[in-house]
């Protein structure tokens, strides 16, 4: 009995792991199009980061717990780091706990320029930066972090 009582627990213990850690798809030229379809007629927050910036964990934990108190927001995270980094974006993400679910992506592609550019023909790569959708797909477009009082009034549309 006992045995079988460690094996639940042992089992437990890895499946909570396994739960914790999110998978990274690989984000591609036609990733952005596919999110937006994925969420289409639902409020969205897609947000780009890198280990390197120093403002993108804080950010990522304020939208996380943006979405925590107005659970109608969707919440998508893009790493522009490249493959080579995707063990440490695991362990970042981990790290910050976020309190909601989200879909965790990774550049994907060797030419990173390209794939910006197809993202969004305005965006030069500055961190983060992040498109607000409403319910209706229009998006707002920010580098760095918002205003807290214009997030705060955007979120309470949901």
């Amino acid at each position: 009995m006992k045995q079988m009582l460690r094996l639940f627990l042992l089992l437990g213990l890895l499946l909570s792991h396994q739960v914790d850690a999110k998978p990274l798809k690989p984000f591609v030229g036609a990733s952005r199009l596919a999110i937006e379809k994925a969420y289409q007629g639902q409020p969205l927050i897609l947000a780009f980061w890198s280990l390197d910036c120093n403002y993108c964990l804080d950010e990522l934990t304020t939208l996380g717990e943006l979405v925590k108190q107005h659970p109608k927001v969707h919440l998508v995270l893009v790493n522009t780091d490249g493959l080579s980094t995707s063990q440490e974006v695991v362990n970042a993400l981990k790290k910050i706990r976020l309190p909601v679910a989200y879909d965790a992506w990774q550049f994907s592609e060797p030419d990173e320029e390209r794939l910006r550019y197809s993202v969004d023909k305005a965006w030069y790569g500055e961190l983060p930066r992040t498109y607000y959708y409403d319910r209706s797909h229009q998006v707002k477009a920010i580098s760095g972090s918002p205003d807290l009082l214009w997030l705060k009034s955007w979120a309470s549309q949901f």
